[in-house]
């Protein structure tokens, strides 16, 4: 590790920021209950509701029938009584045609006791029609769990509309769980997508042809992809010229932050959970994940962006004829045709936590073809190339009261270093020597007085990882301070 980790970084996103406000000497009391790294909240359509969602909520249409055209018809009485909520409650609607939800609406369930599922395996379920629409505590479902390559459900899909919000939502057994095209903008927050296996297709998210979307605080498991992003490219393009073009518009934006990626051994391939496709010419960002029990978490196979902060752990495959790797960046074709300029470059990787590297024989990267590639702030020589600068990448910001996702312009910023030291005890306040002590890829071992030191630790490590047989593994936020010592107590506990 080197100090040129993050300080040579020409991006960064704002969750790497944080340590960067004023007065923040210290965490506070509600952050130090907040998750070191993933999911910052319950997920799911019986998470506790807000304050704020119970007043938003509380004037509302009710749906009469179980059907698509009851929502439909629900929907058109709320618009003309000018409320803007259609409240689902607890049951099970079959759709076999698709609801259209018009500008401004908010679809909203009963918890899990509200389904919605796939009457067809051709049915989507919703379409957005209209900018400024949330759709929330609801459980949808596809046609088929299982790889079938006839299942064509679509659970929600957003064409060219702004400030969509999918929240509170479990989404299963479709093709596309959810779908982001032509520019539009989106944030899908604490939702449990999973089982999305369809064969070709079994997307949890699809981002392409320019939308803009932001994941956080979700949890994703037994997806083909949990998310597959692209660019927008001219699929009738490789019959007259043996390539897929690249159409004019705005480049793929999309990050992934805090969220919670497990298990795909029910996949028939064990592909990347998170995914670039080649044509995907945009920008990304992948930060504070957890990523486990996965063959291949994340695999970049064009666009810009970067990795940081995430925790890996348990990477192990059912198919053993897979490499395991956490990270692959690599140049690939889209189903054997090339794409226009496609190449993954100026990818930086950095401060990520790697576990289980011993016991499970897996490699933290896989590099192929791909440009400009910097690991812990060195660059990797033989991707070295002459480019144009790295490409601006947007800062998604979360959703406010107003349900509008912003983003500020993007400017370079440099980061700063600082010591991260401090001391492990147990349960009666005994000192624990010979504790392994993980910050991103570096460690150390607790002395005969329990102590730990990092003497240069950047401002985008988010959390330590503090093992030793016979305790509970303990995950601890940090936040870094450039030119300061961040002291960090750690208490262990005996496994029962």
């Amino acid at each position: 590790m080197t100090a040129n980790c993050i300080r040579m970084a020409a991006w960064a996103s704002p969750w790497m920021l944080w340590a960067l406000a004023a007065g923040a000497a210290s965490i506070s009391a509600a952050e130090s209950k907040t998750p070191a790294v993933g999911p910052r909240a319950p997920v799911g359509p019986d998470a506790p509701w807000s304050d704020l969602d119970k007043e938003l909520f509380a004037a509302r249409i009710p749906v009469e029938g179980r059907t698509a055209a009851g929502v439909q018809e629900a929907i058109q009485r709320a618009a003309a009584a000018g409320l803007p909520v259609v409240f689902l409650p607890a049951g099970e609607y079959v759709f076999e045609t698709t609801v259209r939800v018009p500008e401004g609406f908010t679809v909203l369930g009963e918890g899990s006791q509200t389904l919605v599922r796939a009457g067809t395996r051709r049915t989507m379920l919703f379409d957005a029609r209209g900018d400024n629409l949330r759709f929330t505590r609801m459980k949808l479902q596809g046609a088929d769990t299982s790889p079938s390559d006839t299942n064509d459900t679509y659970g929600i899909n957003v064409g060219g509309r702004l400030n969509v919000r999918i929240d509170h939502c479990e989404l299963f057994g479709f093709s596309y769980a959810t779908n982001f095209s032509s520019e539009a903008t989106a944030q899908v927050d604490h939702c449990s997508i999973h089982h999305n296996l369809r064969e070709g297709l079994g997307y949890g998210v699809a981002i392409y042809s320019g939308a803009y979307v932001l994941m956080t605080d979700n949890e994703f498991s037994q997806n083909r992809h949990s998310i597959a992003t692209n660019g927008n490219l001219d699929w009738s393009s490789p019959p007259r010229v043996g390539i897929y073009l690249h159409r004019p518009g705005r480049k793929t934006h999309w990050e992934f932050i805090r969220n919670h990626v497990h298990d795909d051994d029910q996949t028939t391939y064990q592909l990347a959970a998170v995914d670039t496709h080649p044509g995907m010419d945009g920008t990304f960002v992948v930060e504070g994940n957890i990523f486990e029990n996965l063959r291949n978490p994340i695999g970049i196979r064009d666009g810009s962006g970067l990795i940081c902060a995430n925790l890996f752990r348990n990477i192990w495959t059912a198919k053993t004829f897979r490499q395991r790797v956490a990270i692959s960046i690599a140049y690939g074709t889209h189903n054997g045709i090339p794409v226009e300029d496609a190449m993954p470059h100026d990818i930086q990787v950095a401060e990520n936590t790697f576990l289980d590297l011993d016991a499970h024989l897996y490699f933290k990267y896989s590099l192929g073809r791909a440009e400009n590639i910097t690991i812990e702030g060195q660059l990797v020589p033989e991707t070295r190339a002459g480019r144009d600068p790295p490409p601006a990448i947007p800062w998604l910001q979360e959703m406010g009261v107003d349900g509008v996702l912003n983003w500020p312009e993007w400017r370079p910023r440099s980061f700063g270093f600082g010591g991260v030291e401090g001391t492990v005890t147990d349960g009666a306040g005994r000192l624990v020597a010979e504790a392994k002590v993980s910050v991103g890829e570096r460690e150390a071992a607790t002395d005969a007085a329990g102590r730990f030191r990092f003497p240069e630790v950047a401002e985008a490590a988010r959390f330590a990882v503090v093992m030793k047989p016979g305790y509970d593994p303990e995950i601890v936020g940090l936040r870094v301070q450039p030119g300061q010592d961040t002291v960090v107590n750690v208490v262990l506990n005996e496994q029962r």
